[in-house]
């Protein structure tokens, strides 16, 4: 199998606070001022965190970009100063616990203006991040000789190239990392640029690579890395046959989404060996925390109870899929959706739906995962009408919740702060239940 998924236990998270230490409360009459009301105070002082896979050229994940933003940062209201702006980033990255959401990966954080200047950015550790500076910032020797000091104190900095000329004749002695931007210049004028970056090995990154065909035509010109959204859909979905394996998980995952009969659903397993084997592993795992073994299938299924199992079976029923690297990147956003889904849901609803919303992140990707069309890949699985409403059509009670996972997933500020209005959930502990589904799945996954 591809992945060891050993989930720890699920639990309703501390580290996701609950809306209810900061809600507004309103009246039906005065909602739509109430909406308007929370945005404006969300504004005031909530930062927003943001991330984008980098890859090299074999699809592996090598960093990731990290995007430090501030509700209401318009250009009238952004930091007044480039200490400001360092200040920000760097609080913000310490705070959210960055570093340790990134793993064993580098994170590259894009400093605005002057920010490089300020001592603050030595706070960082510097062997988790790599600092993106303008081009713009190079007027001087004064800035040359700050990228110097950075480099010499074992800093990693990439230059941001806009444009040729001389600049790039001293490259190498600014900076160790290159960014080339495939939404700012096509990569024919990028491949003449670089041309002149090569020979001093730096590493060079292409941004905005987003299609199959981009990352393609990038590779030709053996670039290092590249960052965009290429590997998030496959070229084409076929009808293709599920495997009898998957099958099989499917269908005692619909048993258990039924509470069907403990018996019954003990013999399901008992028709599939590798699957029996998976649940007796997973049930006395160190993760589960049991004083003793478990050897019986009935008692496995009775000890973890039906949710347990459902959400085990959730994540069973990836693996074994031949992913690419970049698709296990796609795997691990859907385990983040899931996730974060579920977090979201539990500053609001019940503990039993709540708990639901963690299937509607985990099987959004099921198309591209598994190569085949959504609606064939639902139809097997009988679940509940508003999840799948919630993943085909982006409709019903659950919709909003996953809505606002993805405005979270996809830096869309505005409408994760509409979202969080109209939910009535705090924005700040929002963007931390996001932080803390990053460090989650990344447990999973190991």
């Amino acid at each position: 199998m591809s992945w060891n998924f050993i989930p720890r236990p699920f639990r309703r998270e501390a580290d996701a606070p609950s809306s209810a230490n900061a809600e507004t409360t309103s009246t039906p009459h005065a909602a739509s001022t109430a909406n308007d009301s929370t945005i404006a105070e969300a504004r005031q002082n909530t930062l927003f965190l943001a991330r984008q896979a980098i890859f090299d050229a074999t699809e592996k994940v090598r960093a990731f970009q990290l995007l430090v933003r501030q509700t209401g940062m318009t250009p009238e209201a952004a930091p007044a100063s480039a200490e400001a702006a360092a200040r920000l980033i760097v609080n913000t990255l310490n705070t959210f616990g960055a570093a340790e959401a990134m793993g064993d990966r580098l994170a590259l954080v894009t400093l605005p203006g002057q920010a490089l200047d300020s001592d603050i950015v030595e706070l960082l550790p510097k062997a988790k991040f790599i600092l993106e500076y303008p081009a713009a910032y190079l007027a001087s020797a004064q800035e040359e000789a700050r990228c110097a000091q950075l480099l010499k104190q074992g800093f990693n900095l990439a230059y941001t190239c806009q444009s040729g000329g001389n600049e790039l004749s001293n490259v190498a002695g600014v900076a160790n990392y290159v960014v080339y931007d495939l939404a700012q210049q096509n990569l024919q004028d990028i491949a003449k640029l670089d041309r002149a970056v090569k020979p001093h090995g730096l590493q060079r990154l292409v941004r905005n690579v987003n299609t199959r065909s981009d990352f393609d035509a990038c590779k030709a010109f053996n670039f290092d890395l590249y960052q965009g959204n290429f590997f998030a859909k496959p070229e084409t979905l076929a009808n293709n046959r599920v495997d009898p394996g998957r099958v099989r998980v499917m269908d005692i995952f619909n048993l258990v989404m039924n509470k069907a009969d403990v018996a019954q659903i003990e013999d399901a397993f008992k028709h599939d060996v590798a699957l029996c084997y998976s649940l007796l592993c997973y049930i006395n795992s160190v993760g589960i925390g049991l004083q003793y073994k478990v050897s019986s299938i009935k008692n496995a299924v009775m000890l973890l109870g039906y949710e347990f199992l459902w959400r085990w079976l959730s994540l069973l029923i990836y693996a074994g899929i031949d992913l690419s690297a970049a698709q296990r990147v796609l795997l691990n956003t859907a385990i983040i959706r899931g996730r974060l889904t579920e977090l979201l849901g539990q500053m609001k609803l019940p503990e039993k739906e709540a708990n639901s919303l963690f299937v509607v992140g985990v099987f959004s990707l099921l198309d591209a995962l598994m190569g085949i069309p959504i609606e064939q890949a639902l139809a097997r699985l009988n679940l509940p009408q508003e999840i799948g409403q919630a993943i085909s059509k982006r409709e019903g009670k659950f919709a909003p919740y996953f809505d606002l996972a993805l405005a979270f997933e996809s830096n869309n500020l505005v409408r994760a702060e509409r979202l969080c209005a109209e939910l009535e959930i705090d924005l700040s502990a929002a963007s931390r239940a996001h932080v803390a589904a990053i460090e989650w799945a990344g447990m999973i996954a190991k």
